[in-house]
């Protein structure tokens, strides 16, 4: 028990000592007593667990000083400050391997069904999206900007200065009645004031980012994994059934058609009413899948072209409680807002230099070669019909053989 006691205190001193050499640095211009830290360009451009290493060697040597050069306190003082550094690098690490989770997307599964709602394989979904810290944000703002673009500022009421100024009611003085200088103020309502709509002069000048409108699109199809169902065979639909449609949706999500908002995104959905007669247009007939759930109450289909920042994808992709996407559309969707190569956040020059070299790598092109063959083919004009009609002759004869 005594030894206990005396290894407990002296570990207690050895923390006493320890926090007293920390502290030395701060004061040691101070008391002539501590030692000066060492200053130098590898001491100033070190990192801050480096320069907290030195601080706690320079803390040893001056507990060594104070306790009257006794090398059990200044060895417990350097292994205290020797924990701290590493306590203070490991928890860098940490905060760094934390950020760098909180900006990589996380990869999730999405179920593969057939048209009956059974589940056939799996496909991985791992979009471009923001920060945790930041998406709930950039998201609300980019569909509220969205939103105001959509009004049309139609609606004007004239102002009294829009107007003719008209004559005075009546005289200044001596009715007993207010003053007023015209019929046509707003006191009569022929006119409004600056608090009606007034065409585009009401107009603010919002503007939002295409890349970031795109993030978001992509951000919010992230969130929606665990509603989201991939059909297979769903771009085969030959006949437009709506019976058909309403069982297949209720196969693949548990649900009735209508019960809940549902999204369908597949290539061949493409259809729109005519804005005067209220029927599909002549071009919506020639797609089965728009034709059999136009009909649906709380239904919509777009194509993956259409979950672009140019339309509403953003609006249907936040109002959507359940999605349903075609295999193809899928990975159409995949190459657009996909993580490390999506098409959808490079530039017009990028995409092309991309394409240009993929064309490179699977048609590589030999110059030499062209040159040779460039030079078998006759300079005059009037020669170059019989040399070709010749080389056809031999390309016929060949295939026959």
């Amino acid at each position: 028990m005594v030894a206990t006691r005396q290894h407990s205190r002296l570990a207690a001193a050895a923390g006493v000592v320890g926090a007293v050499g920390v502290v030395s640095q701060f004061v040691g211009s101070l008391s002539p007593s501590f030692v000066q830290l060492p200053q130098g360009p590898e001491v100033a451009h070190s990192s801050r667990a480096q320069r907290f290493r030195v601080r706690g060697a320079a803390s040893a040597n001056n507990s060594r000083a104070e306790v009257g050069g006794s090398p059990i306190f200044g060895a417990a003082a350097g292994a205290l400050g020797a924990v701290a550094a590493s306590m203070l690098a490991a928890g860098t690490r940490a905060r760094k391997a934390a950020v760098a989770r909180r900006a990589t997307p996380e990869k999730h599964m999405i179920p593969v069904v057939d048209l009956k709602g059974k589940q056939v394989g799996e496909e991985e979904l791992q979009f471009n999206v923001f920060s945790r810290e930041t998406a709930n944000y950039v998201v609300h703002q980019a569909h509220t900007i969205w939103a105001y673009q959509q009004i049309k500022h139609t609606e004007y009421h004239p102002r009294r200065s829009d107007v003719k100024k008209g004559m005075k009611p009546y005289k200044q003085k001596g009715t007993g009645r207010a003053r007023q200088g015209s019929r046509y103020s707003p006191l009569y309502g022929k006119v409004a004031t600056n608090k009606l709509k007034h065409g585009l002069d009401n107009k603010r000048k919002m503007k939002l980012l295409r890349n970031k409108h795109t993030k978001a699109i992509s951000t919010v199809l992230q969130s929606k994994w665990k509603n989201m169902k991939i059909v297979v065979g769903l771009e085969d639909l030959e006949e437009p059934r709506y019976y058909d449609m309403t069982d297949m949706i209720k196969d693949v999500t548990g649900r009735d058609a209508g019960y809940r908002s549902t999204l369908l995104i597949a290539r061949g959905c493409y259809g729109k009413e005519h804005p005067i007669r209220c029927v599909p247009t002549y071009k919506s007939y020639r797609s089965p899948l728009y034709m059999a759930g136009r009909l649906i109450d709380k239904f919509q289909m777009r194509r993956p072209r259409d979950i672009d920042a140019k339309g509403d994808g953003l609006h249907q992709c936040l109002l959507a409680r359940k999605l349903i996407v075609s295999r193809e559309a899928f990975f159409d969707l995949k190459s657009k807002f996909g993580v490390k190569d999506g098409w959808a956040f490079m530039e017009p020059e990028q995409i092309l230099v991309s394409q240009m070299q993929k064309l490179v790598k699977d048609f590589p092109y030999d110059r030499m070669s062209e040159w040779a063959e460039a030079r078998e083919v006759p300079r005059a004009v009037s020669a170059r019909e019989f040399w070709a009609k010749d080389k056809r002759e031999e390309e016929a004869k060949k295939l026959i053989i």
